[in-house]
């Protein structure tokens, strides 16, 4: 029985020396290594499953989004820049005065112009028909071009050769005939430029030489009886219930001088104002002025000016007396010529039978 009690413990000894044998001489593992081990055995595991399906593609515009949004502006700003330096640069053509198109255009600018603020103010100031109508010398006036039937219109002139939306398109006139002032309303046409969008200054000239020369020719009366037939305010059917006047149907003289003194640019297409009045030494007292020349010597200043009073020119004029002086001779000269043939006549009808005989 003892027998059989040691050979129990022996085996079990050697049982036991068995299982630990091969871990006494197995190397110890650090537990980072057999982390890796464990996740080898399941990437292994997971690769002998069936494979998963893979993700889908994006889009051509998802991948690109951005170079296609910043390459779509570029076009678009570069487009909208070319088009506005070309329409700068060489805008169209405008239409020609007398066509369907250059009617639309005008009238569309005569709507503009009449309702203007300064154009409705003048009116206003030419309110005072009944006035004007007894006799009254001072007032304003709006001066309306010639009627039709006139046969002695100027269609000679520069002026009247840039008519029409692309020139001198429409213009207002109004005049003060008791201080001699003259304002104009004026339209700039875009055929009127010498610089892209700004109005050449020969064109600028023109204009304000011919406001100036027509200031002169209903103060002065240099045209004696185009500007007395003209200067009857009346009432016309059609055009208002203010007081107007007819234009001068005969070219008013040039000015011998004038200066111009550009100030800033005048930009194409739109309005302008024109104020023309008579030259004064406002230093000077105005009791102590003798003239030293004669009426028609007269110097006129003049200034362009935008809606908003900036002006954009000054202008100068000074007309010759020479003019008015030898209209004035030729019609003394003739008076004196007739009273004296009608005297000789009178005083001697027989020696005058008897000569015209011989």
């Amino acid at each position: 029985m003892k027998a059989t009690f040691d050979k129990q413990v022996t085996g079990g000894i050697m049982n036991v020396a068995r299982t630990l044998r091969p871990r006494l001489l197995r190397l110890h593992l650090s537990s980072r290594y057999q982390y890796l081990r464990r996740c080898e055995s399941t990437a292994a595991g997971q690769t002998n499953a069936a494979p998963a399906a893979p993700s889908p593609q994006p889009s051509f515009l998802k991948r690109f989004r951005s170079p296609i949004l910043w390459s779509s502006l570029a076009l678009a700003l570069g487009f909208t820049g070319g088009s506005l330096v070309s329409h700068t640069l060489a805008p169209p053509p405008m239409p020609e005065p007398g066509t369907h198109e250059d009617g639309v255009l005008m009238g569309d600018l005569n709507r503009q112009i009449d309702e203007d603020f300064k154009v409705k103010v003048l009116r206003g100031k030419c309110l005072g028909v009944a006035k004007q109508l007894k006799g009254a010398e001072g007032g304003w006036v709006e001066i309306v071009p010639p009627p039709p039937e006139d046969t002695r219109l100027r269609a000679d002139g520069l002026v009247e050769k840039m008519q029409g939306a692309k020139g001198l398109g429409v213009e207002r006139l109004f005049w003060d005939r008791g201080e001699h002032k003259l304002v104009a309303v004026i339209w700039f046409g875009g055929s009127l430029c010498g610089w892209p969008g700004v109005t050449h200054g020969g064109a600028i000239a023109t204009a304000l030489s011919d406001k100036l020369a027509l200031a002169a020719s209903l103060a002065e009366n240099r045209n004696s009886q185009t500007t007395s037939a003209a200067a009857i305010p009346q009432r016309m059917p059609g055009t208002g219930n203010h007081a107007k006047m007819f234009s001068p149907s005969d070219k008013p003289d040039e000015p011998a001088q004038l200066s111009l003194s550009y100030v800033k640019p005048t930009l194409a297409n739109d309005f302008y104002v024109i104020r023309v009045q008579p030259s004064m030494n406002l230093e000077q007292d105005p009791a102590k002025i003798v003239p030293n020349e004669p009426p028609g010597g007269h110097e006129y200043e003049a200034t362009l000016e935008t809606l908003d009073a900036r002006i954009c020119v000054k202008a100068k004029a000074r007309f010759e007396a020479s003019n008015l002086l030898q209209r004035t001779g030729e019609q003394v000269q003739e008076a004196a010529k007739s009273t004296y043939s009608e005297f000789r006549e009178w005083m001697w009808p027989s020696r005058q039978q008897n000569s015209q005989i011989n």
